[in-house]
């Protein structure tokens, strides 16, 4: 009988367990197999990540507590990983193309398959961080809608781009959403050089 919580193929020590030093010098570090995402992401991921959004992601050097427990999905919503990009920066959330921006974490990031309209699935948002700083991502999958006028406003910001996450475990987690730190990439359209980080944040 398993004693740990597990993800894929891979068994978690039972909370508070110690877990050896040694971990974090695993060689050819390489995501979690089989792995399912948190269940905020449930039915919008493909796993193994293999698109160029996820080519950093899966060396595992996202990882800020430099855990070799971790696992990386691209985005897909609808059978599509080619997805129009909202990002929304803190003291700018109007306008996700200011230059002011570039280097920060981004407080929303929405996302929907590109050329449809209707409803933006929140990939990642600061709302969902306590006053402690942990953040606590919903049980499922959350939707967001604007008035026909911010529509019209957040489509023309739009950016066609690949989507790729990763997340940090803990040696004893015991949940999927136990993560110790969120990273999401994205690839734009002609975009060349390294993935484009749009957030990279400790969460517990």
């Amino acid at each position: 009988m398993s004693k740990g919580f597990r993800i894929g193929d891979h068994e978690f020590l039972e909370v508070g367990e110690n877990a050896p030093l040694s971990r974090v010098n695993a060689k050819n570090r390489k995501p979690i197999a089989r792995a399912e995402p948190p269940p905020f992401l449930t039915g919008f991921t493909r796993e193994p990540a293999s698109t160029l959004a996820s080519k950093v992601l899966v060396q595992g050097t996202f990882c800020g507590h430099g855990e070799p427990t971790y696992t990386v999905f691209d985005i897909v919503i609808n059978g599509h990983d080619r997805l129009d990009v909202v990002t929304f920066f803190a003291g700018d959330e109007e306008d996700d193309d200011d230059p002011e921006a570039e280097g920060q974490d981004a407080v929303l990031v929405l996302a929907r398959p590109c050329g449809v309209k209707g409803d933006w699935l929140v990939v990642f948002s600061e709302e969902w961080r306590d006053e402690s700083g942990d953040i606590h991502v919903p049980d499922a999958p959350e939707l967001h809608a604007f008035d026909d006028e911010e529509e019209e406003e957040v489509s023309e910001t739009a950016q066609p781009a690949l989507l790729s996450i990763g997340f940090e475990y803990p040696p004893d987690a015991d949940s999927l959403n136990e993560f110790s730190w969120l990273a999401l990439d994205a690839w734009p359209d002609d975009h060349d050089d390294e993935p484009y980080v749009l957030v990279s944040t400790e969460t517990r």
